[in-house]
């Protein structure tokens, strides 16, 4: 059975390159019909925080990964890192390294500066720990100090990675590989090769900047004697400057682009194509269709385009498809709670669903359909209303709004346009008072539908409040 893992590090929240590796992960095990695990890398103990593990269980969660087995913390597996790494210095497959850093630092300089042959470079190594030099003779007496593993001196070490195809790296060219720390700690490559093989993991799928860490891991899963997973490093992910992504291109982290009002399922979407794309010219595609789709042999090698543009207008498509009743629960968080309202929720996503981003939308573009003390623009209030005339035309169309017993829009629109053809103006001189009269805003959805879903008796009432303003003006 398949069985892939995510193993971020709690050193900071779950950014997007790590739910990109978390979601190729999750639908990689999901189309298998394989396991999905999760492993908190939490060893750095001095920059790790729980506070970051809670974001990014509170990130998968979100986007709807959910690990199928107990969360693995590495920390728990640190005495099984230590037993089998003298394990292999038990079996001659690594050496002690006695030198303190300070101690390997003179002897590179002295020894080692200017040799460039990376073959040569190796075996001088070995030779000057193994064997040290005069003035490092007393190391021997140490009884312990750092473990390294031997990496064979001839030959490739090579892997099919199923994204990039074969990757051969020369043997001769990496050097002996510490994997326990002198104080005892686990190194990152021995850490990563042991909580795989006793979680039995078969496939690893992460960023290509691990591509150099793999050949050191296969040789740590051969000196081990366990079984080699199959890799797949995933493209970087570049803002559109191409440029490495940073927070200057969007959101630090999952969880605030929830709080922005992102979708979870559009976030889901978004990020899929960041390096795959199931269609040539479909960019909507549900979760459950992209997990069935999915095909990590069909992932691009080259880096993926973070467009925070595009991710917003895929977000609006998933807030088209929603019910009215559904958007009025999901829009709740971002309405003040004094002011929120089912039926002021419901009106807001009747007006402003195909017109909106975001969910945050619906509170900062549609304001009016919760409250009355909603915010006029200032500027297009000035711009409209600095001709006294307004108020008058506005007191006759009032009259005749007050007549119409049919209150739909196809009615307040042949009513108004006739009203400002009496009156011996053009209709814009009318629709654009009674846009800001009612909403406040200079732009919005179509003026007769949103007077007819705001009711008769709200209109009224706000363009009877503008007039009253220019009284008191």
């Amino acid at each position: 059975m398949v069985r892939v893992r995510f193993a971020p590090s709690p050193t900071g929240k779950l950014h997007v390159g790590g739910a990109r590796t978390a979601l190729y992960n999750y639908m990689f095990a999901r189309h298998e019909g394989g396991k999905f695990l999760l492993r908190i890398e939490d060893t750095d103990r001095e920059r790790s925080r729980e506070e970051f593990v809670r974001d990014i269980l509170e990130g998968l969660k979100w986007l709807g990964l959910q690990w199928d087995e107990d969360i693995v913390y590495q920390s728990q597996n640190e005495e099984k890192h230590r037993e089998l790494a003298y394990k292999l210095l038990e079996e001659g497959k690594a050496y002690l390294d006695r030198y303190q850093p300070e101690e390997w630092q003179q002897v590179r300089e002295k020894y080692l500066k200017g040799i460039k042959d990376q073959a040569q470079k190796k075996q001088l190594e070995r030779q000057l720990i193994l064997d040290p030099p005069q003035e490092f003779r007393h190391i021997l007496e140490r009884e312990t100090g750092a473990i390294r593993i031997k990496v064979p001196d001839e030959g490739n070490i090579e892997f099919e990675d199923l994204i990039r195809g074969k990757i051969s790296y020369p043997a001769a060219h990496i050097s002996d590989i510490v994997i326990l720390r002198s104080n005892g700690t686990p190194t990152y490559n021995f850490a990563v090769v042991v909580d795989d093989a006793l979680m039995n993991i078969t496939h690893v799928i992460r960023g290509d900047d691990h591509i150099p860490n793999t050949p050191k891991q296969i040789v740590i899963y051969e000196a081990l004697g366990f079984p080699v997973p199959q890799f797949a490093h995933l493209p970087m992910i570049l803002g559109p400057d191409k440029k490495k992504l940073s927070k200057r291109h969007g959101a630090a982290s999952v969880l605030e682009y929830r709080d922005m009002g992102i979708l979870p399922e559009a976030l889901f979407n978004f990020l899929a194509l960041l390096g795959w794309a199931p269609y040539p010219d479909r960019e909507v595609v549900p979760p459950q269709e992209m997990i069935e789709l999915f095909d990590i042999r069909k992932v691009n090698k080259n880096p993926a385009v973070f467009d925070v543009n595009k991710l917003y207008w895929i977000n609006s498509q998933y807030i088209k498809e929603k019910s009215d009743e559904e958007l009025a629960e999901l829009m709740k968080p971002f309405v003040p709670e004094d002011v929120y309202s089912k039926e002021g929720a419901l009106l807001a996503a009747r007006l402003l669903k195909d017109r909106v981003k975001t969910l945050k939308d619906f509170w900062e573009y549609g304001d009016y359909a919760f409250t009355d003390d909603f915010v006029i623009e200032e500027k297009a209030y000035q711009k409209h209303f600095s001709d006294p005339e307004v108020f008058d035309r506005l007191k006759v169309l009032l009259d005749e709004f007050r007549r119409i017993e049919d209150w739909k829009e196809e009615t307040i629109e042949k009513v108004l346009r006739e009203t400002a053809e009496r009156l011996g103006v053009k209709a814009a001189k009318l629709i654009h008072p009674v846009r800001i009269a009612v909403s406040g805003k200079k732009v919005g959805p179509s003026l007769f539908f949103m007077l007819e879903a705001l009711g008769k008796d709200r209109v009224i009432r706000r363009i009877e409040r503008i007039i009253e303003r220019s009284q008191n003006d």
